[in-house]
C-alpha cells in the first residue's frame, strides 16, 4: 500500500467511527443549525473576518515547522537555538495578548486587530529576510507582538455577537483558520523548498508574509465591536434588537480575580506546551530522525491541519451540548494518544495514526478557551478572560520549545514528545475542575449577544 493510500485508510476509519457514535451523528446533523441566522446578520461577517485573522496568526506558528529544517542548515543553528526562536514568539506573544485584551474592552477591539495584523505580515516578511540568527530572533520578537495583539481580541468577540448556547460552534469555525494555515503550509512549503532548497524557507515567508498584509487591511475595513455598530437597532444573532448603548470604557478588573478565568488559563498552558512541542519539531523529527522526506512529512503535516478544520468545529459543538469540562478533558486523552505514538513507536503507520489523532485534536483547547472565555465574565470583558488565558498558552508555547529543543540536543529528538504526552495529561486532570455556568438574571441583562 502506497503512503498515501495509508493516510487515506487511517483518516476514513477514524471518522467512520466517529459518525457511527449516535451522539455525533445527531450533533452532526444540528452542527449548523445555529449559524442559519447569522448569515442574514453582520455577525456572518465578523465570523469570516475571525477564520481569516486566526489564519493570519496560524501561519506565524505553523510555519516554522516545516522551514525550520532548511533555516537551521542556512543560519548554522541546533535544535537549542532553532527552539528559542519559538520560545522568544511565545513569549512577547503572551505580553502582546495581556495588553490587547486588557485595552480592548476600554478602546474598542476594531483598530488593535487590525493594525496588529498589519505589524505580523511586516513581520514576517522580515524574518525571510533575516541574514543570521540574530536577525531572526528579533522578527520572531516582532511578529510574536503581531499575532498576540490581533488575535486576543478577535476572539473576544465570540461572546458579543454570538448567544452562548452557539458560541463553542462559533469559536470552532473561528479557529477554523488556524487550521487552514496549517493546511495551505503542508501544500505549500516544501514544493518551495524542493524548487530551491537554498531560499525556498525565506520565500515561504514572504509570501504567507504578503497575504497577512493583506488581511490586516480586511479587518480595519470591516470589523466592528458589536452588533450596535454594524446598525443600530439591527437584529441580533440571537434574533433581539442590538443594544444601543457603548459597552466601551470600563478596565476590566474583576476578570484578573475570577478563579475560573485562571483554570482555563492553566488548561491554556497545557496546550501551549503540546503544541509548541508539535510546531517545532514535527518536521525536524520527521525528515532528520527517521529519513522521511519533505514531501512526506508535508503529507502528514497536511492531514493535522485538515482534520484540525473539522476538529475545531466538533469539539465547539460537543461542548455547547456535553459541557467544556467533558470536551476538554476527552480532547487532551486523545491528544496524549498520539504523541505517544510519536514517541514510543517511530514506524510510518504510527506516524500516520498518531497525525489523525492530533489533527482531531491540537486545535480543541484553543476553540474551547475562547468558548468559555465569555462563560464566566460579563461579554464586553470576554477579550480580557480570553488575553488572560492566551498568557497560560503563551507560557506552554515558551516554555516547552526550548525544553524540548535541550531534550533533543541531549537524549534524541523522539523524548520530545514525551513533553507533548505530559502536558496532556496533565491537562486532562485539570479538565475534571471545569464547571458550565449557571445562567442568571444579571447576564442575561449584560451581555449584548445574548
Amino acid at each position: 500500500m502506497t503512503f498515501a493510500g495509508l493516510l487515506i485508510l487511517v483518516s476514513g476509519i477514524c471518522l467512520i467511527t466517529l459518525a457511527s457514535i449516535p451522539a455525533v451523528n445527531r450533533m452532526m446533523r444540528v452542527l449548523f443549525q445555529g449559524a442559519a441566522t447569522w448569515l442574514v446578520s453582520y455577525a456572518g461577517v465578523i465570523l469570516v473576518i475571525m477564520v481569516f485573522v486566526n489564519l493570519a496568526t496560524g501561519f506565524g506558528q505553523s510555519i516554522p515547522s516545516l522551514t525550520i529544517p532548511s533555516m537551521r542548515g542556512d543560519l548554522g543553528i541546533s535544535y537549542t537555538q532553532a527552539g528559542l526562536l519559538i520560545t522568544v514568539a511565545g513569549a512577547v506573544r503572551m505580553g502582546a495578548s495581556l495588553a490587547a485584551g486588557t485595552l480592548a474592552p476600554r478602546y474598542g477591539s476594531r483598530h488593535i486587530i487590525g493594525w496588529a495584523t498589519l505589524f505580523s505580515g511586516g513581520a514576517m516578511l522580515l524574518f525571510g529576510y533575516s541574514p543570521n540568527y540574530l536577525a531572526a530572533i528579533g522578527a520572531s520578537a516582532l511578529m510574536g507582538v503581531g499575532t498576540g495583539a490581533a488575535l486576543t481580541p478577535m476572539m473576544g468577540l465570540v461572546a458579543p455577537w454570538f448567544e452562548r448556547q452557539n458560541r463553542g460552534l462559533a469559536a470552532g469555525l473561528a479557529a477554523s483558520g488556524g487550521s487552514i494555515a496549517i493546511v495551505a503550509s503542508g501544500l505549500v512549503i516544501p514544493s518551495l523548498v524542493a524548487n530551491n532548497p537554498a531560499d525556498g524557507w525565506r520565500h515561504s515567508w514572504y509570501i504567507f508574509g504578503a497575504l497577512v498584509l493583506v488581511i490586516g487591511v480586511f479587518a480595519l475595513l470591516f470589523l466592528r465591536d458589536r452588533p450596535s455598530d454594524a446598525a443600530p437597532g439591527r437584529a441580533t444573532p440571537s434574533g433581539r434588537r442590538a443594544p444601543q448603548r457603548s459597552y466601551q470604557g470600563a478596565w476590566p478588573m474583576s476578570v484578573y480575580k475570577n478563579p475560573y478565568v485562571w483554570l482555563l488559563a492553566y488548561l491554556g498552558f497545557c496546550s501551549g506546551a503540546a503544541t509548541g512541542v508539535f510546531n517545532t519539531f514535527f518536521g525536524a523529527y520527521l525528515t532528520e530522525d527517521n529519513g522521511i522526506s519533505l514531501a512526506t512529512a508535508g503529507q502528514l503535516f497536511l492531514v493535522v491541519g485538515v482534520l484540525s478544520i473539522i476538529s475545531g468545529i466538533l469539539w465547539g459543538k460537543v461542548s455547547d451540548r456535553m459541557g467544556r469540562g467533558q470536551a476538554f478533558a476527552v480532547s487532551f486523552l486523545i491528544q496524549g494518544a498520539g504523541f505517544a505514538l510519536f514517541w514510543l513507536s517511530p514506524v510510518m503507520a504510527a506516524f500516520a495514526v498518531a497525525s489523525v489523532l492530533l489533527g482531531l485534536t491540537l486545535r480543541a483547547a484553543y476553540t474551547l478557551c475562547a468558548a468559555a472565555s465569555g462563560d464566566h465574565v460579563q461579554a464586553q470583558f470576554a477579550a480580557t478572560a480570553f488575553a488572560l488565558i492566551s498568557v497560560g498558552a503563551g507560557l506552554g508555547s515558551s516554555i516547552s520549545p526550548i525544553l524540548a529543543g535541550a531534550i533533543a540536543d541531549t537524549v534524541g529528538i523522539s523524548w520530545v514528545f514525551a513533553l507533548g504526552v505530559g502536558a496532556s495529561l496533565v491537562g486532562a486532570a485539570g479538565a475534571m475542575l471545569v464547571r458550565s455556568p449557571e445562567t442568571s438574571r444579571q447576564q442575561v441583562l449584560v451581555e449584548p449577544g445574548d
